[in-house]
């Protein structure tokens, strides 16, 4: 069983702009393994949110390939991803009105179905993971009256009730 979570293979990362591609990173060859937390680190402007869309699916690699779990990420379903792949970014999430607990369970989305209604057991996963973020006294308040410290608990929280191998 291998222990590669995540491997790159001559991945360039950017965007396709007017005049053509827009390079931002790479190629770069990497393995994230399966366990272990890997830190990226650079100056602003140097590409990390683009190479972690990229590797989210979100973005398109300019070249090169991202596998996840040992599938190229190409071959994942919108849907397949979103049970393998949990995305904390600093962008602030247009969620109007939304309660805190309301954006956490949000989380869930991959696992409630079209209707997005919580089964108890989602519930529960949505306590647990405000819990081990230690957001409960923010549950009921409006996600736009968070301080950005407090906005990104949040959306770590959401993150962990996607139950997601990778994040």
């Amino acid at each position: 069983m291998s222990h590669t979570a995540v491997e790159l293979h001559g991945l360039l990362t950017g965007y396709q702009g007017r005049d053509g591609s827009v390079k931002v990173s790479g190629p770069l060859d990497a393995c994230l393994n399966k366990g272990e937390m890997t830190c990226l680190l650079g100056p602003n402007g140097a590409g990390k949110s683009t190479l972690l869309k990229t590797l989210s699916g979100m973005l398109s690699p300019l070249s090169g390939s991202v596998t996840v779990d040992g599938k190229s990420l190409s071959d994942y379903s919108v849907s397949e991803l979103a049970k393998v792949i949990g995305l904390v970014l600093t962008e602030k999430p247009a969620v109007g009105n939304m309660k805190v607990e309301q954006l956490v369970a949000m989380g869930r989305s991959p696992y409630t179905g079209f209707w997005g209604r919580l089964s108890d057991y989602d519930r529960k996963i949505v306590d647990d993971a405000v819990g081990l973020v230690g957001i409960g006294p923010l549950c009921g308040r409006p996600v736009a009256s968070l301080s950005d410290g407090e906005r990104q608990k949040v959306m770590i929280a959401k993150a962990l009730a996607q139950q997601t191998p990778v994040i």
